[in-house]
């Protein structure tokens, strides 16, 4: 369906809808888009390859997070997930929300802006070291931010960490706005690490963050396809290198935009050289990765590749492909374990020993779960009630 106002294709492109004036409060926004959004409703379809096993003995939680991506465009869908998501931290308290990137559809911040130019990072190609200057880009609030706003936990905002996808980097066509596509990309991703708000957090272009018995390792997963804007691949895979070596004790998860494997619409990203890519990276962190979170499909997934480790896809919260229908993988040997085109998100929850993953759909229904214990493989079981 459409989202309110004009659609994506009749906007031009590195634009956004005009926000609600001062006198349009937030609620009633979201409010009004999710009562559009319920007049279509998300689509249902879905695949199980692999039956459910029986519901697993419950664990505490040490440590749960809600994972969402492909979010940042305003409209009927994303009021419908924000709608969700809030639900969920209400009924179960979230540490953490990680959102893989697409954070600002279409073309991510306006590099074209005064004082967006004087954004740099260090010398570690990661950080930032002198943020932009001039006044401040809407498009931050607008576009994602007032969604997980109402994503609370004892009054206070849960923390939202994010990775750099392909459309916040975006510097093809117009979203370039005449200048060069390198140093276009460049000052869009420096825009992006140096935002700081209670619903955004990027600590670096790749990123590591502990929390409790989890380390979550954030790449900029543009570098799969190709480098881009002075960065290169090497630099990631080292950075991967270096990170990795606590997850000989520790669950570790990749947070990144691009999946090292997918049913869906982008399946023709795995070339020859991009696959090869994924190997390096899995080989840098010593093959102790426990599962890719990541986006860029807009639909749900949960598939295990040849390597062995699960992939989660989370990326429909604002733009949805109903039409998808999962005939194929992207990579062979990877086996399909659950792919739905319902609106949704996915909530990753550890323990002591234990993790589990569960994809929520928009009305907050369960539609699918699996459970690890310690580093053996998440099985498809059924959702507990």
């Amino acid at each position: 369906m459409s989202p309110v106002g004009p659609s994506p294709a009749a906007r031009p492109a590195g634009t956004a809808p005009r926000p609600p004036g001062p006198r349009a409060p937030l609620a009633a926004a979201l409010a009004a888009l999710a009562a559009a959004a319920c007049s279509a409703g998300s689509p249902d379809f879905a695949v199980r390859p692999v039956p459910p096993g029986p519901a697993p003995a419950p664990f505490a939680a040490a440590f749960r997070a809600a994972h969402v991506g492909d979010m940042g465009e305003y409209g009927a869908q994303q009021a419908e997930v924000s709608r969700a998501l809030a639900a969920e931290a209400r009924a179960r308290p979230l540490d953490l929300v990680v959102h893989a990137g697409d954070n600002l559809y279409e073309c991510g911040p306006d590099a074209a802006r005064p004082g967006a130019d004087a954004c740099a990072f260090a010398a570690d190609g990661s950080t930032v070291e002198r943020p932009g200057s001039g006044p401040e880009d809407p498009r931050f609030a607008w576009n994602l931010e007032r969604a997980l706003e109402p994503v609370r936990r004892d009054g206070r905002p849960v923390p939202v960490l994010l990775v750099l996808g392909n459309h916040d980097v975006a510097a093809w066509g117009s979203c370039a706005r005449g200048g060069d596509p390198a140093a276009v990309a460049r000052t869009k991703a420096c825009l992006e690490v140096a935002r700081v708000s209670p619903q955004w957090s990027m600590p670096g272009r790749h990123w590591v963050v502990d929390r409790g018995p989890v380390r979550l390792i954030g790449i900029d997963s543009n570098l799969l396809k190709r480098d881009y804007g002075g960065f290169t691949f090497e630099g990631e895979e080292a950075f991967v290198r270096e990170v990795a070596a606590p997850c000989a004790e520790r669950l570790c998860f990749l947070v990144s935009h691009h999946p090292s494997a997918s049913a869906g619409e982008h399946r023709g990203d795995a070339t020859p050289a991009y696959l090869e890519r994924v190997r390096r990276l899995e080989a840098a962190a010593g093959g102790r990765i426990a599962a890719w979170l990541s986006g860029h499909e807009h639909q749900l997934e949960h598939l295990r590749s040849p390597s062995g480790t699960e992939v989660f896809i989370s990326g429909n919260a604002a733009r949805g492909r109903p039409q998808e229908r999962f005939s194929a993988v992207s990579v062979p040997g990877t086996r399909l374990l659950f792919a739905s085109t319902a609106w949704g998100f996915g909530v990753l929850e550890v323990g002591d020993g234990a993790w589990s993953y569960r994809f929520v759909n928009s009305r907050g229904e369960a539609i699918h779960c699996c459970a690890a214990a310690g580093r053996a493989p998440c099985e498809p079981v059924a959702c507990a009630p």
